[in-house]
Formats: C-alpha cells, sequence, structure tokens
C-alpha cells in the first residue's frame, strides 16, 4: 500500500474530531438517552447566529454520521452517574485529575499505559453492560464497532483531560531532561547545514512546503486523539514524498525517506513532537500501530532518536543499535499489553429490576465467575438500599412464570439457559407477592437508575 492509499483510509475513517469539536465548546446540544432527536439550541442573538449555526450543523452531522452518532450517545452516557457506565468515567476522570497534579506523577510512560489499560476496560464494559441505546450493533456494522468506540472513549477519557494530559507529560519531560536534548539537538542541527548533515539525496520541500508542514505539526498537537493525531502525520508523510519526487515520478524508499524527514523535523523546530509521538505510541490500541500507520509513526520515532545521536557518526539511513532495540522492546511490550488486558477484561453483568410496592427501578449489576444467587442477592440489597434484606429475593422468569431463585445456584449457569436478556427481579418474598409490574400492562421504569 502507497503512503497516499494510507493517507486515503486515514481520510475515511477519521474526520479528526479532535479539531472540529473545539467549536463545539461546552453547551453543544444534548441528545436526549433513548431518543434520536437533538435538541437544538435556539439561535437568538444576531451576534452569536454564526456559532449557532455552526453548533445545529455539528448536532444534525452528529445524527445523520452513524459514527458521530454513536460517540454523541457514548459521550451523553459517560456524563450521567445514575447510569454503570457514567459512574465509571466519572470516577476515573476524578481520580485522574488528581494522579495529573505534578506531586504524584512518576513517569509518562506509566502515565499514558494506565489510560490505555482503562480505555480498553471501558469499552469492554460499555459493550458487555447494555447501557448504551440504541445497541452499536444498529448504528454500525459489525467491523467499524471497534474503531468508532475507540474514537468515542478517546472523546470521553481524553478530551476532558487533555490541558492536564499535557501539563504532565511537559513536567515529566522536563525533570527527565528529554525536552531539553531534542531542543538542544534540533538547534544544532539548524546550524550545520540540515541537508549535508543528514545525507539528504531528494528534493525537499521548500519554504513554504515547510510553513505548510509545521502548520500541521502544531495540528497534531491541538488534537486530543491520538488517532487524528496518527491520521495527521500520515498527512505530513504524504507531503514530505510528494516534495521527494523528481518530475519523472520516480518513487523513493525508506533509505531516501528517512534523512529527508529528518530535515523536515529539524527545519520545522518543533521538539514538543516527541511528546505526540509518544502519545500515540502508547494509547492507540495496536491494530492502529500495524501497516502504514505503525510504519510511519515508528519512522518519525526513529527520526527523533536520529537527530538526538551523533549524526556524524550514524550512517544517514541507519538506525543506532539502541533505537532498533528501543523499537522492539515497544512493539513486544504492546503486544504483550494488549494480550493480559483481553484476558483481563473479562466482564459480566445482569438487570435486575427492584419491585417495592408501587415503586419499580433496574440496575445493571456486575458479577465476577462463581458469584451465587445468595451473593447477588446481597449485592442488590446493598445497590438498592434495602434495611431488611431477609424479607427479599432474586426471582427469573422461567417459561413464562416468575421463580424464586435458588440460593445456591450460580449466575453463569443460570444465564447459559437464556435469561441473558431478560432482567432477574429483586422483591419482596412475602406470601402475598405479586409481579404485576412484569405484565404487559406494568409500568416499569426502565430509565432509573444503574450501576
Amino acid at each position: 500500500m502507497s503512503i497516499s492509499e494510507s493517507s486515503a483510509l486515514f481520510q475515511d475513517s477519521s474526520s479528526l474530531s479532535s479539531l472540529d469539536e473545539a467549536e463545539e465548546g461546552p453547551e453543544r446540544p444534548p441528545l436526549t438517552r433513548g431518543t434520536s432527536n437533538p435538541t437544538v439550541a435556539s439561535l437568538c442573538l444576531p451576534r452569536q447566529s454564526a456559532s449557532a449555526l455552526r453548533k445545529m450543523s455539528a448536532a444534525f452531522v452528529s445524527f445523520f454520521v452513524p459514527g458521530k452518532r454513536v460517540a454523541r450517545l457514548v459521550e451523553d452516557l459517560s456524563r450521567d452517574r445514575r447510569m454503570a457506565f457514567g459512574t465509571l468515567v466519572q470516577d476515573f476522570l476524578r481520580q485522574q485529575r488528581e494522579v495529573l497534579k505534578p506531586q504524584f506523577l512518576t513517569s509518562s510512560v506509566e502515565l499514558l499505559q494506565g489510560m490505555r489499560i482503562f480505555i480498553s476496560q471501558a469499552k469492554v464494559f460499555l459493550l458487555e453492560c447494555g447501557e448504551l441505546e440504541p445497541p452499536i450493533d444498529m448504528l454500525v456494522p459489525e467491523d467499524e464497532k471497534d474503531q468508532t468506540l475507540e474514537k468515542a472513549l478517546f472523546r470521553c477519557v481524553l478530551k476532558p483531560l487533555k490541558r492536564q494530559i499535557d501539563e504532565a507529560l511537559h513536567v515529566l519531560h522536563e525533570r527527565d531532561g528529554c525536552s531539553k536534548r531534542i531542543a538542544e539537538s534540533m538547534q544544532r542541527a539548524r546550524k550545520a547545514s540540515p541537508c549535508d548533515l543528514f545525507g539528504v539525496q531528494v528534493t525537499v520541500p521548500d519554504t513554504q512546503g515547510i510553513d505548510k508542514l509545521r502548520r500541521k505539526m502544531s495540528l497534531v498537537r491541538r488534537a486530543y486523539s491520538p488517532i487524528d493525531k496518527l491520521h495527521l502525520l500520515l498527512q505530513i508523510c504524504k507531503l514530505i514524498y510528494k516534495a521527494m519526487k523528481n518530475n519523472a515520478g520516480q518513487e523513493f524508499g525508506a533509505d531516501d525517506f528517512l534523512p529527508a524527514l529528518s530535515y523536515v523535523i529539524v527545519q520545522c523546530n518543533m521538539p514538543e513532537l516527541s511528546v505526540e509521538v509518544e502519545y500515540m505510541m502508547e494509547l492507540l490500541d495496536t491494530s492502529w500501530l500495524t501497516g502504514e500507520g505503525g510504519y510511519y509513526l515508528t519512522s518519525v520515532y526513529a527520526s527523533l532518536s536520529f537527530i538526538q545521536s551523533l549524526p556524524e557518526a550514524v550512517a544517514p539511513t541507519a538506525l543506532t543499535q539502541e533505537v532498533r532495540e528501543s523499537l522492539k522492546n515497544w512493539s513486544h511490550r504492546r503486544r504483550t499489553d494488549n494480550k493480559s488486558h483481553k484476558d483481563l477484561l473479562q466482564q459480566n453483568f445482569v438487570k435486575v429490576v427492584f419491585q417495592d410496592g408501587e415503586c419499580s427501578l433496574m440496575k445493571t449489576l456486575q458479577w465476577k465467575a462463581g458469584t451465587s444467587a445468595e451473593t447477588l442477592a446481597q449485592l442488590c440489597a446493598v445497590k438498592f438500599g434495602v434495611n431488611q434484606p431477609e424479607e427479599y429475593s432474586l426471582y427469573w422468569r422461567r417459561d413464562g412464570e416468575l421463580e424464586p431463585l435458588p440460593p445456591t445456584a450460580y449466575i453463569q449457569d443460570l444465564q447459559s439457559l437464556g435469561t441473558t436478556s431478560a432482567p432477574f427481579i429483586y422483591q419482596c418474598s412475602g406470601p402475598d407477592m405479586k409481579s404485576r409490574k412484569l405484565t404487559r400492562g406494568g409500568a416499569l421504569d426502565l430509565s432509573a437508575e444503574a450501576s
């Protein structure tokens, strides 16, 4: 696949939402849970008409474009503490706002790895808990689900924390001296004729082209989504390749590209690019780190390492052994991390309806393998705030009849009998126990709290 084809693929798969959403502001019109109609803000004041029209346009685009609609539905859900997913995300954001304070910072890799693990967990949680309405299967094709949810989770988790993450990474790399080293290396290279220093043998972007590439790198810094950052990185590589081609349209290989890339990075004089590369390498799911995307991301990493080395002691197209070893270790760690995360992310959820007189509500509860009906009943007592749990029991629908769950029954065994989609019922177990609320004419509140 050529760099042009690769960029086209990323153009289709990413709309640079990290940048588009900056125009929405915090007062964007919300989507009501369980509906498909966005509430559009009123266009009251003439001086605000342009901004209001942009917001209205964003609202309707997010409704008609499936991926954007999913992103907004997930974002709305993530803000709702009545829902299990909302509680999960909001608790994590609150925790991170403390962790990201300078006095608690340890290392950039640990910081970013923690966020990657949570995003993976939250993605599985969202798919399993059944709180997304309508289900994602009704909105996007099966082969687009994972990408769509990745983007939605970046919006829910990384967007609110972007300023603090940027500040934390800046502090950490000031402490370890990385920022100083790359800035000084770029300065030395700019003074020493970069073309000769890096052994550039091809045409490189002119002054106007460098200005355009510098603007692209600024956009990389503005975006919060690592997918959007990678998309912009591929655009940058495409522009460099375009400048490399001679009049005959000759194609060039990696041995020609790396020196030209190093030259461009030095001329753009943006040391912060090293932080952006680390951000992408640690936060992108491993599926994005294969193929063209991974190749050019690691090329930029290699180029930055090359700039910091002693170029006169290294062949212009070669990578130092240290860089090779670093890339090898990073690749192995990310593959291992991804496998271990998948093994650990086996989440199980069950819906439970609480019946108490005329009151009824439903919660989504998480359980582990080996959980018995008795243990789940104890959890229900806590979640629903029951003062006399001995008077309540769990029931389930079986062949149209409401039956009590045997205390020693295991939840996984019950679910295998076909109760996956039907909720359990937690209610008073007295002799006059009734289930009229569960009949067709009942008024069960399915939009109530879940946890």
